[in-house]
């Protein structure tokens, strides 16, 4: 029979099984914030009802320690305005910009690990051409001062 002396003899080894449970809360997500110009969109984006997905465009960063790069970033569904995000990646994805032209001048706050953000599918036209760059998610977007 168990009595309450049985119960406090297990709670040491109750807590060292459930410890790795507890513990396994999710690092932060490395982040890095640039402004850059939106170059390319590739293609048209597709429809929302269809599927969740990511789409990939080109920017130009302006300024800071990545000046003059071009990097390939991912948007979660890019025809929605970000602060309208209203599913499960709202948690994740947000800004205020509410939709994307080339030319405009955009704030971003990127992560490299996009697959620890964005499992689901994206639409890359950039490819079949370049496959070695780095394609960043992008969690934040919002227009830059002035533009």
């Amino acid at each position: 029979m168990f009595t309450l002396r049985t119960m406090r003899s297990l709670l040491p080894a109750l807590a060292l099984l459930l410890c790795p449970l507890v513990v396994e809360a999710k690092k932060p997500i490395a982040t890095i914030d640039v402004t850059a110009r939106l170059v390319k969109i590739p293609g048209k984006f597709p429809a929302d009802d269809l599927y969740d997905y990511a789409y990939v465009m080109q920017y130009q960063v302006e300024g800071g320690a990545m000046d003059k790069q071009t990097i390939l970033v991912a948007h979660y569904k890019p025809r929605r305005p970000r602060a309208e995000i209203g599913d499960d990646m709202q948690k994740v994805v947000g800004g205020s910009l509410k939709r994307f032209e080339e030319g405009a001048l955009h704030r971003l706050t990127l992560t490299a690990s996009m697959r620890e953000v964005w499992k689901g599918a994206v639409v890359d036209e950039f490819f079949d051409t370049d496959r070695k760059s780095k394609r960043y998610f992008c969690l934040k977007a919002d227009l830059a001062e002035g533009k």
